[in-house]
This record gives structure tokens, C-alpha cells and sequence, in this order.
């Protein structure tokens, strides 16, 4: 856009121009860069390609700027091996994307290794709740990148569990993420929120144990047998001391 601020002064005084003619590259949140080289086409050119090389470092105003964004939603079949799928922005049509400026903030509102409904299973099957929490550890969090051109990612570990006697097998995960910055030979790449996992090779085997009726006999025989014991000592130990003090009293007399 191009303003005469001699026709437009109230303009220009708004907007702090203090000198004329002035070249402002404006972003958008607001702020500008100000072009302050010798007018000529070469200089022109290496200004706008490097303020827009370094746009990765504006701060996002998410709020402001990033009011819509996509739903992701399916299922995939993965093997018992180290993997990771991403989601990345991607053009469409005759639209093109600028990398520079993609933001990957998302909000995970379901995860899970296995069948979906496997935490409704395990917490229907009785299991402890330290192991079912550990089903579906991101639902509803947030992964925010608070600058362009950086992308959280996510590091899961996966466990498989297996109730005995019964044949499903449900999956539990521990969770790490961290915010991956890309560098700026890395400034044509779109940023991707990449979620790696990997299988351990071991399983959770929950067993339920109870007792039985001749053990309980015998645990409560113990404790009475215990118990006994103990009072027959603290009798002994009464008429000891009892037995002692008579006979000092009689000495004493």
C-alpha cells in the first residue's frame, strides 16, 4: 500500500513516519521493519528476503491470529516397532503455504495404542487406577509453540498389558514432549508435530490374588497364637517383678 502523506498527514503523523519517502514492511502483528538502505532494486530485494527468512522468530499471538485451525481424527495400524507419524500443513490447490509462518499448536483430545474404548475395559475389568491413567496420559492437553517455525513432539513408550484369563491386550504409555526449533538453513521446511513411539519388549501381566480359606485360618491362628504369647509373657514379667518387690519389703522389715 502506498500513502501520500502530503495529501494524508493525519495519516502519517499516526503512524510515525518521520520522513519521507519511507519504506515499511509491516507484519502481522502489527509491527514493521523500515527499510533503510539505498533505494536500488538489489537492496529492495535482499531487505524483504531477509526480513522474511527471519519471520520464524516473531512471537504468535494465538489468540489473535490463530482463531481456526483443522480437526484431525482416524486410526492407524502400526507395527510392534520404533515409528512415529506427523501432521504437517500441506497446499492445496492453487493455494500455497509460507513454512515461515505455519504454526502446529494443537490440543490432543484422545490418543491410544489399541482399542479406543480400552480404558472404559480396564476400568470396567477392575484393574488398579495406576494403570489405567497411564491408557490415554495426553486427552485434553495443550502443546503450544510460542514462535513460528517451531513444532512440539511428542516421545511415547509403550507397554502392553494383558488381565489373566482374559484375551484382550490394552497398551500403556509414559509420555515426553519437547518444542523442536528448526534452523534457518531449515527455513523452507514446514514444521511438523511429529509424535515418535516405540514398543518395549516386555509386558504387564495383572494377576488377581486372593486367599485361601485355609490360609486365612491360618494367618488368624498365628495372630491369636501371637497374641497369647505375648500376654503370657507380660504376666510373667508382672509376677517377677511382683515376687521381687515382696521380697525386698520383707528384708527391709
Amino acid at each position: 500500500m502506498r500513502v501520500n502523506c502530503v495529501d494524508f498527514g493525519p495519516t502519517c503523523q499516526e503512524a510515525q513516519i518521520q520522513a519521507f519517502p519511507s519504506m515499511r514492511l509491516y507484519k502481522r502483528d502489527g509491527s514493521f521493519e523500515t527499510f533503510q538502505q539505498k533505494r536500488n532494486l538489489e537492496n529492495v530485494i535482499s531487505f524483504l528476503t531477509t526480513t522474511v527468512r527471519n519471520s520464524h522468530m516473531i512471537v504468535a499471538q494465538h489468540h489473535a491470529m490463530f482463531n481456526e485451525g483443522c480437526q484431525v481424527k482416524g486410526s492407524i495400524s502400526v507395527s510392534r516397532v520404533p515409528g512415529h507419524f506427523h501432521l504437517q500443513a500441506e497446499a492445496f490447490g492453487n493455494v500455497n503455504i509460507n513454512p515461515a509462518i505455519t504454526n502446529v499448536s494443537h490440543i490432543v483430545n484422545h490418543l491410544s495404542f489399541g482399542e479406543k474404548d480400552a480404558k472404559k475395559w480396564a476400568e470396567r475389568s477392575r484393574v488398579p487406577k495406576d494403570i489405567y491413567s497411564h491408557l490415554t496420559p495426553l486427552d485434553g492437553q495443550k502443546f503450544i509453540a510460542d514462535k513460528f517455525h517451531e513444532a512440539p513432539q511428542h516421545y511415547l513408550k509403550i507397554v502392553s498389558t494383558k488381565i489373566e484369563g482374559r484375551k484382550k491386550v490394552f497398551y500403556q504409555m509414559t509420555h515426553t514432549d519437547t518444542i523442536r526449533k528448526l534452523r534457518k538453513d531449515q527455513a523452507g521446511l514446514a514444521p511438523q508435530a511429529r509424535f515418535s513411539y516405540d514398543f518395549s519388549p516386555m509386558s504387564v501381566v495383572v494377576k488377581q490374588k486372593s486367599k485361601r480359606w485355609y490360609e486365612f485360618l491360618t494367618s488368624l491362628f498365628a495372630i491369636l497364637g501371637g497374641t497369647f504369647t505375648i500376654c503370657e509373657l507380660c504376666s510373667s514379667a508382672v509376677d517377677t517383678v511382683g515376687t521381687a518387690v515382696k521380697d525386698a519389703m520383707g528384708k527391709n522389715s
